[in-house]
């Protein structure tokens, strides 16, 4: 049976907005960072950007995004899996905001960078919760469908990307793909489990558009509208492969990526109707 993970209300009073869901793609070069605020001014974290020794983008990017937008507190953070791009900047970020949980594929792995947010997390007293298909997370209207991983191995064998978080969210009747890094074996698993119920106004591209993802069985269950490209300018690794671009176009889809448009932001009403906005 699936498993709700319900987020309570905060002890003060929560800003009200008017009615409206936001999700954000945040600019933070070659990684991933969204953040989605709920109809009712709360706020989740998918991924927290990269982070090397010159660049922390939780503390250049995300954390700054976060305050200047009006957030105080994080309900929960969404760890998709343990690479740098996803994770590195995730340390700034449960320093910087008050967090409820830390949501991750689970699977053991000696890098540093995670090792070092467990330990930030047991300093903090945070809750760790291992993602799993079928559990569902619930936020003032938002419902996020956890659907991969399954159950990965203990023994943390295996390509991160290949446990890499994936969900649906659904608000009203708009509906979201999220998949991490997830490549085209994870996506065709899901179509073959899942099928016409992947459909999806909007997907976030999986892998920043690299060709080991986006496959023609899954554009073709999900048939999304929009694409969201979370990728760095002149990128060493080419992407967004030129291959997955033009599959993208074969399927009339239109293609947002922030290494041309900066960030992105999505504005949905219950109804489906969606707002975009960019910005440098």
């Amino acid at each position: 049976a699936a498993l709700a993970l319900l987020i309570a209300w905060p002890t003060l009073a929560t800003r009200l907005h008017d009615g409206a869901l936001e999700i954000h793609v945040i600019d933070v070069g070659q990684g991933d960072a969204i953040a989605i605020r709920s109809p009712a001014g709360r706020w989740l974290l998918v991924d927290a950007g990269p982070r090397g020794q010159r660049y922390d983008a939780g503390r250049a990017r995300v954390v700054p995004f976060l305050l200047r937008h009006g957030a105080r507190r994080l309900e929960a953070l969404i760890l998709t899996h343990p690479d740098a791009d996803h994770i590195g900047g995730a340390a700034a970020v449960i320093d910087a905001l008050p967090l409820g949980a830390i949501v991750d594929p689970g699977v053991p792995t000696g890098k540093s960078l995670y090792l070092e947010l467990l330990r930030g997390a047991e300093r903090k007293g945070i809750r760790w919760i291992a993602a799993r298909a079928g559990r569902q997370l619930d936020l003032d209207g938002v419902a996020i469908h956890l659907l991969h991983p399954r159950e990965p191995p203990l023994d943390g064998s295996g390509a991160a990307n290949e446990v890499s978080v994936a969900f649906r969210l659904e608000f009203g009747r708009f509906r979201a793909l999220f998949l991490g890094d997830a490549p085209a074996a994870v996506e065709e698993a899901l179509v073959a489990r899942d099928g016409r119920a992947l459909e999806a106004d909007v997907l976030k591209v999986a892998h920043h558009g690299s060709a080991t993802s986006t496959s023609e069985a899954l554009l073709s269950a999900a048939a999304p509208r929009i694409a969201l490209v979370s990728v760095g300018r002149g990128n060493r690794y080419g992407h967004p492969d030129p291959d997955v671009l033009a599959r993208l176009d074969r399927h009339g889809v239109q293609v947002l990526r922030t290494d041309r448009v900066g960030t992105i932001t999505l504005r949905v009403r219950p109804d489906g109707r969606l707002d975009v906005r960019t910005e440098r």
